[in-house]
């Protein structure tokens, strides 16, 4: 039976899908440091090894989850159930599906906590907490204020009709565009000396192919809800290369933008000075960072939201089973580690997306079946299909499995 129309709510226009999915890759783009792997690992050649790794290993990944959802029309967890009746599968596929559910909650708190230090930085700054308050955001056992008052606003942001989101989505976006093209002209100056191209060995490759295959959320279960909210007639390969375009753009932006932060860490770690960045174009990135946070939080809690209404729980207790969930896993990681323990998150996390992207991508090319993809992939000629499920029968797979060793102690 077909998900009811009240489940499948929110916008379909394919420009939406497109600049949600954005707004997604952005943070995480940020959340796995873009600015900071590419001054480590070769500057702009690492960043020409992350385009060919969007192009080659992300763009048949972001086809397969698009084409999933649409398949679907199911969020991850009854989508993969049903599309593993559908091949006559194993049900141990749904593992996927699973996983996808266990990083969701992970990035949340990690997106949350993260964010939550840019609260705390602007507070110090504008001199608007005590000494006392600020070193117990800084250090103290209890979270954050400002990752709590995140998660509590993303909360508030799920709750609004969605007609009123997708506008608000859309304008806040526009918002961090402007700001972040602001904040990049501050960092023009440093980013040329920052990002001076270096030769790459096989460890700067793996890093820049890791980028590429988790940059985009995939794995998330956001792109398959944006594929699942689709018309059936939308051009899949159009509109996924337009959101590489759209990555590259932004990952630029923010390469550029984030120069002082990445060049004062690297004077801080060689001296064991604590300078910190100042200054206006300062201010309008870490506003544009939280507004991406903030609406990434919303974008990440969707498919698991989505499937508590599929199974009949209405959506604010939904929201707030989904969002406390975020926070008391915050809340515990930050009891516990604190920066060493968002740092160990982050590791969790990675790992975990690339085995479900791994998965997916296995079930996609060797169990589901070649006319279901063939039908809603759409793509313009059978060559570029052929070239597609051979890239997420080998390449892909091959590629992750690589990367997964870096993982390894």
């Amino acid at each position: 039976m077909a998900t009811p129309q009240s489940v499948i709510h929110g916008s379909t226009r394919p420009r939406d899908v497109v600049l949600l999915s954005s707004l997604l890759g952005l943070a995480m783009l940020t959340l796995w440091e873009l600015p900071l792997q590419a001054a480590r690992h070769g500057g702009i050649a690492f960043v020409g090894v992350w385009l060919l790794g969007l192009l080659v290993l992300a763009l048949p990944l972001l086809l397969l989850e698009f084409m999933l959802g649409k398949r679907s029309r199911r969020s991850p967890l009854e989508g993969f159930a049903f599309l593993t009746r559908e091949a006559d599968a194993r049900r141990f596929w749904r593992a996927a599906a699973w996983g996808s559910s266990l990083a969701a909650v992970l990035a949340l708190a990690a997106v949350a906590l993260v964010a939550g230090g840019y609260i705390n930085y602007l507070v110090r700054e504008a001199g608007l907490g005590s000494a006392a308050v600020n070193e117990v955001s800084s250090t103290g056992p209890a979270l954050p204020l400002g990752t709590g008052s995140l998660l509590i606003l993303a909360a508030g942001l799920s709750l609004l009709a969605p007609a009123i989101r997708s506008v608000l989505l859309t304008g806040v976006l526009a918002l961090v565009l402007v700001l972040l093209a602001i904040a990049a002209l501050g960092g023009l100056g440093m980013a040329e000396l920052l990002y001076s191209a270096t030769p790459l060995d096989a460890g700067d490759w793996r890093a820049a192919f890791q980028l590429s295959l988790l940059s985009l959320g995939g794995g998330l279960g956001v792109l398959w809800v944006g594929g699942m909210r689709l018309p059936r007639e939308a051009a899949l390969g159009r509109l996924a290369l337009g959101l590489i375009g759209l990555q590259l753009l932004l990952g630029l932006l923010l390469m550029l933008a984030l120069a002082p932060f990445v060049a004062v860490q690297a004077i801080n770690a060689g001296s064991g000075l604590q300078i910190v960045p100042t200054g206006p174009s300062v201010w309008l990135l870490l506003v544009a960072l939280l507004l991406i946070a903030l609406l990434a939080l919303k974008l990440i809690a969707e498919p698991v939201l989505l499937r508590l209404t599929e199974k009949g729980l209405q959506r604010l207790p939904a929201v707030v089973l989904v969002f406390a969930s975020g926070a008391v896993l915050a809340e515990a990681i930050w009891f516990f580690g604190h920066k060493d323990g968002v740092q160990s998150l982050l590791t969790v996390l990675g790992a975990l997306l690339l085995l479900v992207l791994l998965g997916q991508s296995i079930f996609t090319g060797w169990a589901m079946k070649i006319s279901h993809a063939r039908k809603e992939l759409a793509l313009p000629g059978e060559a570029i299909y052929n070239v597609w499920r051979v890239a997420v029968r080998l390449v892909v797979p091959l590629a992750i499995l690589w990367v997964l060793t870096l993982y390894l102690p």
